[in-house]
């Protein structure tokens, strides 16, 4: 990710490279600081949370200090799961990677202090995994422009954008254009000062043609 110059625009940009087709967030809380797991604003019955394999998952964590989560191979605390990025969370994310063959068919999310938890029922792949796509820089001038590498004309890159990470949902970004050239796909789009507020996140997602 290239440094972007602050002073020269009104949204702060993060770009965020997707190498998978498919990608999904769930928020795992403790609504009151019960003893059990709310997914999406579920009743905290911890329930069971479906997957993809062979993608990166992401699981916003939002949980009272005393219950910091864990993902685990088995229903053990000590077990984490290899493809899980951070562990023993109670704020921030924890990334999910599993592979597209050999995959577990299913993990565990559990409280690291207390040992109760919820199942994550893996299934296999949607699609064929794209290539790794990586953003190379963005620019902001009257519009946005963002270079990225790794992708082909098989898959279709649909930049999207978050104004909060954490409460937020992912967007397609409107009136975009796509070109791509010698390994190079160049992504542009209105910039976002009027829709974004003071902040933005960028990403790019890849679909199927």
């Amino acid at each position: 990710m290239k440094k972007l110059n602050l002073a020269a625009i009104v949204c702060y940009f993060i770009g965020i490279a997707l190498s998978h087709a498919d990608y999904s967030t769930n928020t795992i809380t403790t609504p009151g600081g019960v003893y059990a797991f709310s997914v999406n604003g579920s009743d905290p019955v911890n329930p069971t949370v479906q997957l993809v394999a062979g993608v990166t998952n992401v699981l916003i964590i939002d949980t009272d200090p005393i219950h910091p989560v864990v993902i685990t191979s088995t229903p053990n605390i000590f077990d984490w799961y290899a493809g899980a990025d951070a562990q023993v969370v109670n704020e921030g994310l924890i990334n999910v990677t599993t592979p597209d063959a050999g995959f577990p068919s299913a993990l565990y999310y559990m409280c690291y202090n207390h040992g109760f938890y919820g199942e994550i029922d893996i299934s296999p792949p949607l699609s064929p995994t794209p290539l790794a796509n990586t953003i190379l820089q963005v620019q902001v001038g009257d519009n946005i422009v963002m270079t990225s590498t790794g992708t082909n004309t098989t898959w279709l890159v649909v930049p999207q954008f978050s104004s909060n990470l954490l409460t937020g949902a992912w967007s397609p970004v409107p009136n975009y254009t796509n070109t791509f050239a010698n390994g190079t796909n160049t992504t542009t789009f209105p910039r976002l000062d009027a829709i974004c507020g003071p902040n933005v996140f960028l990403r790019l997602s890849q679909q199927q043609n």
